[in-house]
């Protein structure tokens, strides 16, 4: 199972340069086969479906104190979605899973560094890159989707060294 976590962090990893290089032609492509209210209600689905699993974390967890941060996250979580631009909305997906299996696979400080660092690096990468433009507001928004993907991970699973943060036996 672990080798499998590994494979896909890998792959999901994978996908942030890649997309830093194609994703603007793959993002013409894809809205020219699809509309971009179809397109925003597939993410918005995926968005309600991590919400739902945020709002069971918080029944199945006996109201953790930690869990009340579920709160406010998910408030905020849909404000910031509804206002980005459909082309914003994919740092959501894609950091926030890297930050769900980085926070999975590795101990809370390990994971931390590598979405800072991944993070970080994405942005610096598409400042030197002619099509696209390195912008702090994009480190912020990933930080902030990959912060997400984590706190699901800790709430669901816990520590990487810890006990699962609720069993389905509780």
């Amino acid at each position: 199972m672990k080798d499998k976590l590994i494979a896909v962090w890998l792959l999901s990893l994978l996908c942030i340069p890649l997309l830093s290089f194609y994703g603007r032609p793959l993002q013409l492509t894809i809205i020219k086969q699809f509309s971009t209210e179809i397109l925003t209600l597939y993410l918005g689905v995926t968005l309600s479906v991590v919400l739902v699993v945020f709002l069971v974390t918080l029944v199945r967890s006996g109201l953790d104190p930690y869990c009340y941060h579920l709160i406010w996250v998910a408030a905020l979580s849909l404000i910031l979605y509804a206002h980005l631009p459909f082309v914003e909305k994919i740092h959501v997906a894609l950091f926030g899973m890297f930050g769900f299996l980085s926070q999975k696979i590795f101990e809370q400080k390990m994971a931390v560094l590598f979405c800072v660092a991944v993070a970080g690096l994405d942005e610096l990468l598409q400042h030197f890159l002619v099509a696209r433009v390195g912008d702090w507001r994009d480190v912020w928004l990933n930080l902030f989707s990959a912060s997400l993907g984590m706190l699901l991970a800790f709430l669901l699973f816990g520590s990487r060294n810890s006990q699962p943060a609720w069993s389905p036996d509780q």
